[in-house]
């Protein structure tokens, strides 16, 4: 009896078909690609939340805040930008004049507003990731105050010519202002270390002193 040989081909088909029909069999068509980020680790048709009820209350709590925080800084930036339209206030206390630069309230209140919408992104990203975690929440209810004080500062010294960018001066028009601040305020991690270049550049390293 002439014995039955097998040729390569035939095995090749055989084993490529295998693997195949074996995934469509076992669902792994469903199972979510490493590449598609917006899957967030999930198999299809998983939608209740990972978290435990406390750690839910925790990150609802975190996110009630952050939108309210966001709502008063829209409320303060619009006000302080409305009323700087017309330029440095002046008033009278206990008999004393006060001036009141109501553009660097604006400047401030907006770059506020940039680094809340910063904590709220990283927020959602982070839950969503199961990345969120309690020791990060002072950073997340901070870096809004942090946006305004940075804001404040690059546009102090954008208006005393420090950048190669036009510098925002008290008469500059106000809306590009605002606009930058704001990104100053959303970008609050990387113009940390624009500042410390600049103070490395004035002041000098710790290296060279």
């Amino acid at each position: 009896m002439t014995p039955r040989i097998v040729t390569s081909s035939r095995i090749g088909e055989n084993e490529s078909a295998a693997p195949a029909n074996a995934g469509a069999a076992n669902g792994d068509s469903f199972a979510p690609k490493p590449s598609d980020t917006y899957t967030d680790d999930r198999a299809k048709w998983d939608w209740k939340s990972k978290y435990p009820d406390e750690a839910r209350r925790q990150i609802t709590g975190e996110a009630q805040f952050l939108a309210a925080l966001l709502l008063v800084g829209l409320l303060c930036a619009g006000l302080t930008l409305g009323i700087a339209q017309g330029g440095p206030h002046a008033f009278r206390l206990w008999a004393v004049d006060v001036h009141v630069s109501f553009r660097l309230l604006a400047i401030f209140f907006t770059g506020c507003v940039g680094g809340t919408t910063f904590s709220i992104k990283w927020l959602i990203h982070s839950a969503a990731k199961g990345k969120w975690h309690l020791d990060r929440r002072y950073w997340r209810l901070l870096v809004p105050a942090i946006g305004g004080v940075y804001a404040c500062v690059v546009m102090t010294l954008s208006g005393a010519g420090m950048f190669s960018a036009p510098a925002a001066t008290e008469l500059s028009p106000l809306a590009p202002t605002a606009a930058l601040a704001f990104l100053v305020g959303y970008f609050s991690d990387g113009v940390s270390g624009l500042l410390s270049n600049v103070a490395n550049a004035v002041f000098g390293t710790l290296e060279k002193k």
